[in-house]
């Protein structure tokens, strides 16, 4: 009987352990926020609302905001390229900011659920927002803890392969329409 209970434990642990492990969530988070520099722009995408939204810089995920605990708001971190630019967020509906990034500057794109949105449906639009708006969206909601994050490239390329590359092929599809 006690071998039974022994193994019987040495289950309930592995069990407990590789739920643990396979909770763990998909972002990094970070102790400082990510600054740019003399050869890279950031841009900072604040989820508003409890939104769930994939963020995609033209064909590259960047990261999504799904699966988030309400409790807290959710800083995405993205260091990229000066240049040309269309950020697409996609939710139920697909929508976009085109901007031409400087270098050493940090850039702001609220993103927010549209109220009221249809039955099972999750609309969202997007923000560019000054650093002033920021400071000032960060302040009005202070009551809620800030929690900066960041997607590796393992999890891009892991997020770009699930479902045989279908949600690469709909940004890909949204973005010749996109104006």
């Amino acid at each position: 009987m006690k071998n039974v209970l022994k193994v019987f434990g040495l289950v309930a642990l592995v069990a407990v352990i590789g739920v643990s492990c396979s909770s763990a969530p998909p972002f990094i988070v970070l102790d400082e926020p990510i600054q740019p520099d003399n050869r890279s722009a950031v841009v900072i995408f604040l989820q508003s609302s409890s939104t769930e939204a994939q963020i995609w810089d033209g064909e590259k995920p960047v990261g999504t905001f799904e699966g988030m605990k309400g409790s807290s708001r959710y800083c995405l971190f993205w260091k990229t390229t000066p240049g040309a630019h269309t950020f697409v967020a996609r939710s139920s509906n697909f929508v976009h900011e085109k901007m031409n990034l400087q270098a050493g500057r940090t850039y702001y794109i609220r993103i927010q659920k549209v109220i009221p949105s249809p039955p099972y449906t999750t609309l969202i639009r997007t923000e560019q927002l000054t650093k002033q708006d920021y400071d000032e969206f960060m302040d009005k909601s202070s009551y809620l803890k800030t929690t900066k994050i960041e997607f590796d490239n393992n999890w891009r390329e892991d997020f770009l392969a699930e479902n045989n590359g279908k949600r690469l092929n709909d940004i890909r599809e949204y973005l010749r329409t996109a104006k």
